[in-house]
């Protein structure tokens, strides 16, 4: 009996040119993956009658589904282009790579479904693969806390599984992860210190049941909904916190505003980078929001704690407008 581990397992994508048709999964995502999973249903159709006992009597086929989820070290985010928009740029100081907030599934300029195949190899070649065709990218979440790396947490779902006993030759990537060391979260232009960890997520709000038809079984094709970004920030209580997130939060100084002379609140950017240096060949990252706003504060105070910390949780409007909404930026300094 062949068993299956997870260190024989890997994952690879590719993109498609077509809802679910064209792609052939051969990419390595640039990273470390740690888990991912595969979750089908047949949703079956389960049915009694009057007169017919207590038991069911027909059991049908229903709407078939896939989700899956992965959590991965980040080296590059090329892949998450999959959640936000195509990639451009040529990875340089002058013209960093850039992902670029698009509306629409567009195979040419938009947002692109893909093929992900997870293959486990065996030695005597009865391998174990899936391939999710029609897959896109539902939910993003860029994770770093102090003593961690940069987290990727991704969710999405697909059209269809097609099962086999052969999975691809893998080549693991390479690219060097990114270290709490590195990051930086500033807002309003400003570095803001004893952060202890910080969240970014990204919702598309794609919902695979709402283009589903007569006569099939599969999702015939996707379209997002709504965009939502959230981002969390778990910060060390200090003065300067207290004079400007705090107060932003208040919309005014020490108090909450009444919020009659103005509905809104004043929005501010978010910066959250990574950098290796600023000698040529050192890599730069940079998760960037533009229209940011805090939305609520808890401060727990516990005596067996040390340093009195707040979680901070906000919204975004959109990545920073740079051309167009461009959330994700990185290159290697020239």
């Amino acid at each position: 009996m062949v068993t299956y581990r997870g260190y024989q397992t890997n994952v690879m994508y590719g993109a498609e040119t077509s809802y679910a048709t064209g792609g052939i999964a051969n990419t390595a995502i640039k990273g470390r993956i740690q888990t991912v999973t595969i979750n089908q249903t047949n949703n079956l159709i389960r049915v009694a009658g009057l007169g017919e006992g207590r038991n069911e009597t027909f059991v049908g086929w229903g709407n078939y589904g896939v989700d899956w989820s992965m959590e991965y070290y980040l080296g590059d985010p090329d892949f998450l282009e999959f959640g936000i928009g195509v990639k451009a740029g040529s990875g340089t100081t002058a013209s960093p790579y850039t992902l670029e907030e698009k509306e629409w599934i567009d195979y040419s300029t938009g947002i692109k479904t893909f093929t992900m195949a997870v293959g486990s190899e065996d030695a005597s070649a009865t391998d174990d693969n899936d391939t999710i065709t029609g897959c896109v990218i539902n939910t993003i979440s860029l994770t770093c806390e102090v003593g961690g790396t940069l987290v990727c947490s991704l969710t999405g779902f697909g059209q269809k599984v097609i099962s086999s006993t052969t999975a691809a030759a893998y080549t693991a990537d390479t690219t060097r992860l990114w270290i709490f060391t590195q990051g930086e979260f500033k807002w309003n232009s400003s570095s803001v210190g004893r952060v202890r960890s910080f969240t970014v997520t990204i919702n598309n709000n794609f919902d695979a049941d709402v283009a589903r038809e007569l006569g099939s079984r599969f999702i015939p094709e996707v379209a997002p909904g709504l965009r939502k970004y959230d981002w969390v920030a778990v910060v060390k209580m200090t003065d300067s916190v207290a004079t400007t997130l705090r107060d932003h939060f208040y919309g005014q100084a020490n108090s909450p505003i009444d919020g009659v002379d103005g509905s809104q609140p004043t929005f501010y950017d978010l910066i959250f980078n990574f950098a290796e240096g600023s000698a040529s060949g050192d890599k730069i990252l940079q998760v960037l929001l533009s229209n940011c706003a805090i939305n609520d504060i808890s401060k727990p105070v516990n005596i067996g704690e040390n340093l009195v910390e707040l979680t901070i949780n906000g919204t975004a409007k959109n990545g920073t407008a740079d051309t167009g909404n461009k959330p994700i930026k990185w290159y290697t300094t020239t």
